[in-house]
């Protein structure tokens, strides 16, 4: 039985993927089976049982981890490879929701985001931005930054939602693609 069986706050310990967490989105919920999820804070996949009376639910949804309507238990980690197709077709769209919903943290990468090396800015790890845009990009961020995601849109000619999201997904798909941007922005000790 999981630490999480109807309370996701119970019995946490410190090295708890999961601490803190209080809600997730679904990624697939599998006809008469789990539901597999991210969670919203550290973006995190789980698996989630749902009770037998829970409606099917879409993805993108968000669950409170403590909606005992739905959750039956809250079953843990799972690794990518083990995620349904539909659920990891889903993710990159699922983690833009998330971005659009709560976009302070991910501005945060594009108001703080440095050089990774002599040779390669944090901005040209993002899908399509070589190091040309990536420097076009600093000039244009200033000393303020963005306040919005339209407004980085608007001034640099892209998706900046989208772009973290699919380098985001890729490196959940991927835990050997280094830098990892999902452990500098969401994975940090506290």
């Amino acid at each position: 039985m999981s630490a999480f069986h109807n309370d996701p706050r119970a019995n946490k310990s410190d090295d708890d993927p999961l601490a803190g967490e209080v809600s997730c989105r679904i990624l697939d919920h599998e006809i008469g089976g789990l539901i597999l999820a991210i969670s919203e804070n550290h973006l995190q996949t789980i698996r989630i049982r749902p009770n037998i009376s829970a409606q099917m639910q879409s993805a993108g949804t968000v669950l409170g981890l403590d909606d005992s309507t739905i959750i039956n238990e809250v079953l843990g980690m799972i690794r990518y490879r083990n995620l349904s197709s539909r659920a990891q077709d889903s993710l990159a769209d699922v983690i833009n929701s998330i971005i659009i919903d709560n976009p302070e943290p991910y501005l945060s990468f594009y108001n703080r985001a440095g050089n990774l090396s002599l040779k390669m800015h944090a901005f040209a790890l993002l899908p399509g931005v070589g190091n040309k845009k990536a420097l076009e990009m600093v000039d244009l961020r200033g000393r303020d930054g963005w306040e919005e995601f339209s407004k980085l849109d608007a001034d640099c000619g892209i998706d900046g939602a989208k772009l973290l999201a699919e380098r985001l997904a890729k490196e959940i798909a991927d835990h050997h693609l280094v830098p990892r941007l999902v452990e500098l922005l969401l994975r940090q000790e506290e």
